[in-house]
């Protein structure tokens, strides 16, 4: 299996240093994926913006995500937004994606210590942000969630949860993605 050629897809006013960041870290700790910035940031839909929750709805804004990468020479479509995305029955998530799909996105607003009042820790944002963009390529390759609490795709209820797990797929996920 080749790598998976991914788009980093900049969305609204998202920090380019974490997004390159990102796109780094993806080219370099994992050999599953080939990462591209894009060059252009596409705005966040005020559609999908819900005032009373002062949260943006993550389905409207993939629907849009996938759309206008129809056309893109990329195998997946990475979202990055800074925006704090929910779905309906949920407080907020971390990310979405479509299983088995092309399109992905995540928020890095709860990923940051500063939203727990804690003091920045770059070295923890980006490890968070890394963990989370591959949880969500990782439903794009039709992983569901894992049972193993190290494993990248396991369910993230908190940060707590994300900062247990690691940044990879365990031995039984990265076997179905190879299977796929």
């Amino acid at each position: 299996m080749g790598r998976i050629k991914v788009l980093i897809q900049p969305l609204g006013d998202v920090s380019e240093e974490a997004v390159l960041k990102l796109t780094e870290m993806l080219n370099v700790k994992l050999d599953l994926f080939e990462a591209y910035m894009s060059n252009r940031r596409l705005p966040l839909s005020e559609k999908a913006y819900n005032p009373l929750r002062r949260q943006y709805h993550s389905p409207h804004i993939l629907k849009i995500l996938c759309r206008v990468s129809e056309n893109l020479d990329f195998d997946r479509i990475l979202g990055v937004a800074e925006a704090d995305l929910y779905v309906r029955g949920l407080n907020f998530i971390f990310g979405e994606a479509q299983l088995g799909g092309r399109c992905a996105i995540i928020s890095l607003c709860r990923l940051k210590p500063e939203f727990y009042g804690e003091r920045s820790d770059k070295k923890l944002f980006y490890l968070r942000m890394l963990k989370e963009a591959v949880h969500e390529l990782g439903h794009t390759l039709g992983l569901n969630h894992c049972r193993n609490m190290k494993c990248v795709m396991y369910f993230s209820n908190s940060i707590w949860d994300t900062d247990m797990k690691d940044y990879r797929f365990c031995s039984q996920c990265r076997e179905k993605i190879i299977l796929n």
